[in-house]
């Protein structure tokens, strides 16, 4: 069999950077031109590129009209659309024959476990009345429009209500809607597996405006910002850049300035950059900026526990609602983003900190193992951060002292009292007041207190000046 081009063996750089652009690029299947050429979009661009697959593979885009070498665009329709693994010869060479081509349409280079994945699905799929019924979502289903795995990405999806009842992502399909050009809001929108009505443009402008409720502010923040994290060093929250968590202490953080300064050094570190990123092992002489740079097994170096635990106590004072009829948790498109469900009537939903709502069955089995949002990596329990009052001299990680033992707690200038009450004789208490108020006796200018009693309770006459007779009616009187 004759190539047109020649066979490699192994990736070039200049394919490899595009399979790492590709794989870290969102895009868009806009329209298939049979089972090889494609229509794409990239994620904020405009225009749209066209891609066949074939000996040569080409692209319509700038760089593969420069460079002659398979682009991003078609890295993404052999990775992406077709799931050919990185290391696979057919992801790297500038063209495949027929051959080749078929056995990619067919998908001989996956296991036998994965094409019965993508197989028909299991019954128990959720149907309602007047539409198709909509298909339970499995590890490795895929967006068929930026082909990226549902579970994984966790962003809302709707299902073709009239056809197949395949998951699209709602922001995928408003891309797909947008590039049909619907002219009226009744509109039936097609789906891109089945070509069948989707949904209707009116319900799917509906689902896209209550799913972009369902994300917050911290999702927008800069990757680097480890929300929720305080340096225990410099107090600075949250911490910016290069992260260092203690693997002995939990909930033990150091920003980079800190950790070169060699604060905390009886325990060994772990490290990352980004907080999506998982924690791995650093060299324990942390000034030394070329053994910390230097790469490590994936492996040996990754800590899955590293992130901590959600105390039992901290996750049940997290706040939770019931939905009820007429809640907005029961819009279309409120969904649960873990297991990509709508939030049914009567099941309780977990509010996080960072403003996420999940099906609290679904998000407390991953607090109970990871201290933060599965969304953002928002760090929701640091029992070393300060409280809202405290100084930062006074810090919060101090342990509690035991009741009753008050020595930890003294304060200068400030008098602590102990909570007990305490039952005073009252005689005494006058008799202390009594030699408090009372004049010298040797003192001629003045005359000592009475002191009387009232229903046998001692009181204290406090006129002074008055005469000695005046006190003696006084008295009798009493």
């Amino acid at each position: 069999m004759f190539r047109n081009t020649t066979r490699r063996n192994t990736a070039s750089e200049a394919v490899s950077l595009h399979q790492d652009q590709a794989l870290n690029t969102t895009m868009f299947l806009l329209k298939a031109f049979g089972p090889t050429g494609f229509l794409l979009r990239e994620d904020g661009e405009v225009g749209a590129v066209k891609v066949s697959l074939g000996d040569p593979h080409v692209c319509s885009c700038p760089a593969f009209t420069k460079e002659q070498e398979p682009c991003k665009h078609i890295c993404w329709v052999l990775l992406r659309r077709f799931r050919l693994p990185r290391e696979h010869e057919y992801s790297f060479q500038r063209g495949l024959v027929d051959r080749q081509i078929l056995e990619v349409l067919h998908g001989l280079h996956r296991t036998k476990d994965q094409r019965l994945e993508d197989g028909p699905s299991a019954p128990g799929a959720r149907c309602q009345a007047g539409s198709a019924c909509r298909k339970p979502i499995g590890a490795q289903d895929v967006c068929p429009i930026c082909q990226e795995e549902l579970l994984e990405k966790r962003q809302p999806v709707c299902h073709c209500r009239f056809g197949c009842g395949n998951n699209v992502h709602i922001s995928c399909m408003k891309v797909w809607a947008d590039h049909q050009r619907l002219p009226g809001r009744g509109d039936a929108v097609k789906c891109p597996l089945c070509r069948e009505d989707f949904s209707s443009l009116q319900l799917l402008q509906e689902q896209v405006r209550n799913a972009a409720k369902l994300f917050t502010a911290s999702e927008r923040e800069e990757p680097d910002r480890h929300l929720g994290v305080r340096c225990q060093g410099c107090r600075l929250c949250p911490v910016t850049g290069k992260c260092f968590k203690c693997t002995v202490c939990s909930h033990f953080y150091l920003c980079e300035a800190c950790s070169k300064k060699g604060a905390h050094p009886q325990h060994p570190f772990a490290s990352r950059t980004k907080r999506s990123e998982k924690w791995h092992f650093v060299p324990e002489d942390r000034k030394d900026e070329a053994m910390a740079a230097t790469p490590q097994s994936a492996d040996d170096s990754i800590i899955p526990a590293a992130a901590g635990r959600l105390p039992q106590r901290v996750l049940d004072r997290l706040p939770t609602v019931r939905v009820r009829l007429g809640s907005p948790l029961s819009d279309v498109g409120q969904q649960c983003r873990v297991c990509l469900q709508e939030f049914g009537l009567g099941q309780r939903v977990r509010i996080l900190p960072c403003h996420h709502k999940f099906h609290a069955d679904c998000v407390d089995e991953i607090l109970r193992t990871w201290n933060c949002c599965p969304l953002d990596g928002y760090v929701l329990h640091n029992h070393w951060t300060r409280r809202p009052g405290e100084t930062k001299s006074s810090p919060s990680h101090q342990a509690k002292p035991p009741d009753g033992d008050l020595k930890d707690l003294f304060v200068p200038g400030v008098a602590l009292r102990d909570g007990t009450p305490r039952v005073r004789d009252p005689r005494r208490s006058a008799a202390e007041g009594l030699r408090g108020l009372c004049a010298d006796a040797d003192s001629p200018s003045n005359k000592p207190a009475a002191v009387t009693r009232s229903k046998g309770r001692p009181q204290l006459d406090l006129s002074v000046g008055r005469p000695e007779s005046d006190h003696a009616a006084a008295a009798g009187g009493t």
